[in-house]
């Protein structure tokens, strides 16, 4: 049987340079190089409601946690995405405990079951996630676009001025993604795929936490918690 060699950076690391970032940090690094101070800012700013229950809000620091220590092991990320969508698991399961159908109530449901009587008892909408939104204001600067092109076409002009004006108006036909009635496909799949052995290794995980975020915090609205100043001593 051929003997594993495993890479330096894939091992347990010496003490002597235990806080020295992985090496693939800085050179799988694109298109500058990084610095902690941004990593750390890209998964500060995604915030829980203090109205989360602390059993679940622990599970999600274990992930934002996971995810800043990965400067230091870049295979923390998926540990991290794992960590995330088990903290979205169980706030599913509490705020969902007094809510469920009465011949599943008892039951232990997964995650993808959990995530689909959410989205239908209106627990989890579209219009409260961020992507969402953005998308439909792409989608409406588009049409624009879209119909002065037309105008332009139709009336045999050589060119159009139009101006996208302070307030797009957005219109249904603008909103057409449905991206919370995906959501009990898509986040079971990622989350299935860590849990049973995977070779999977990308740092693009900070959209699955901010995802996993954003539902609990339509399940427990609420405000922002506030981070706190480090009092480790």
């Amino acid at each position: 049987m051929k003997q594993t060699t495993l890479h330096p950076a894939d091992r347990l690391r010496d003490s002597s340079n235990a806080m020295t970032p992985d090496p693939r940090t800085v050179t799988w690094a694109a298109p500058e190089l990084p610095s902690l101070a941004a990593h750390h800012a890209g998964v500060s700013a995604i915030q829980i409601s203090s109205a989360v229950p602390e059993p679940v809000a622990i599970q999600f620091e274990n992930a934002r946690n996971l995810y800043l220590y990965a400067w230091y092991v870049y295979r923390f990320y998926m540990p991290a995405t794992a960590a995330a969508l088990a903290a979205l698991e169980f706030g599913l399961r509490e705020r969902l405990r007094t809510t469920l159908p009465e011949k599943e109530q008892g039951k232990r449901l997964m995650l993808k079951r959990l995530l689909r009587l959410a989205v239908d008892q209106g627990l989890v909408k579209n219009e409260e996630f961020r992507r969402w939104r953005h998308a439909a204001q792409v989608n409406a600067r588009e049409r624009l676009s879209t119909e002065s092109l037309k105008a332009m076409i139709d009336n045999k002009l050589d060119s159009v001025e139009y101006q996208i004006p302070e307030f797009l108006e957005v219109l249904p036909e603008d909103q057409q993604w449905d991206l919370a009635g995906g959501l009990p496909e898509t986040l079971p799949t990622i989350r299935n795929e860590l849990a049973h052995g995977s070779s999977m290794l990308t740092n693009h995980v900070l959209g699955t936490i901010e995802l996993v975020a954003e539902i609990l915090n339509q399940l427990y609205p609420g405000p922002l918690m506030t981070e706190s100043a480090d009092q480790l001593s």
